[in-house]
């Protein structure tokens, strides 16, 4: 790598690590922390399964939205046994759902997340690849895709001490907003490297570069950029057309690559699965 860009490359680290040591704690983590230190939880299967319920919540909304259903269920005693579907409240929806079909889709969903909560703390030690194999193939449940997974695997190992989670294979989530940042920063060409899904060529190179950049850290790299994405009232910069430069997190270092279309558009051919982050 030539000297230009390790520099190049050296400032964008920075700039990751700087936001995260300053970054806002996610609406989940923080309600999950202060739940924990009240003991709400009975054991280390409860603290495993309302991590999955969450980031399985957490698809097609806002996070907040998602703490809304998490608590919700809660309250309905998802955590200590099966719950009637004519007992639980109506849910919030994800996008292109309804209410009641969202929430139908939970009771269904839920037998499926306590197995798979059981199986995750009857071991200690685990790598981040065996535990997203396990979630997507398995004992993979419903509506919990690739990118919540990936979601769950870095929350179980920020939350859970008690397991010991390798995150050396850890692979970031990608969606439209991690994707559309990485391509103005010059990360990815859209017009060459699409994003259809695992092992695609985005995925590949976006995936090795931040291995190679944050080796063992590779959870803190999606949350500045699709921060960075969202829209304005949330915060955000670099919308789909005309972004908004000034203020934003990477705006010393950007090449600002793309400004007159949504290289998201171009890129990427998977959205369904995809988490709106607003």
């Amino acid at each position: 790598m030539e000297q230009k860009s390790k520099i190049w490359f050296e400032h964008f680290r920075n700039v990751i690590s700087a936001y995260n040591l300053n970054r806002q704690p996610d609406p989940f983590m923080s309600w999950f922390r202060v739940q924990d230190e009240q003991k709400y939880f009975d054991n280390e299967f409860q603290k495993v399964l309302v991590v999955l319920i969450d980031a399985r919540f957490d698809q097609m909304t806002t996070a907040e939205k998602a703490l809304e259903n998490t608590k919700t269920v809660v309250l309905a005693g998802c955590l200590k046994g099966s719950v009637e579907l004519d007992t639980l409240p109506v849910l919030i929806p994800r996008q292109y759902f309804s209410p009641e079909s969202w929430t139908e889709s939970f009771v269904i969903a839920l037998p499926y997340m306590q197995a798979l909560a059981q199986r995750i703390v009857s071991e200690q030690n685990w790598s981040a690849r065996e535990l997203c194999d396990l979630m997507l193939g398995e004992m993979k449940t419903p509506y919990l895709g690739v990118k919540t997974t990936r979601l769950a695997v870095r929350w179980l190992h920020e939350l859970l001490p008690c397991l010991n989670i390798d995150m050396e294979s850890y692979d970031i989530p990608i969606d439209r907003l991690v994707y559309r940042v990485s391509c103005r920063l010059g990360l990815l060409d859209p017009r060459k490297e699409t994003y259809t899904g695992q092992g695609s060529e985005a995925d590949i190179k976006l995936q090795s570069l931040v291995r190679a950049l944050l080796p063992g850290k590779q959870w803190i790299f999606d949350e500045p950029l699709w921060s960075t994405g969202r829209k304005a009232v949330n915060g955000g910069h670099c919308f789909p057309v005309k972004p908004s430069c000034q203020g934003c997190i990477f705006e010393e270092i950007c090449p600002k690559r793309y400004l007159d279309f949504d290289p998201a558009t171009v890129g990427m051919q998977m959205t369904a699965n995809y988490n709106f982050r607003g």
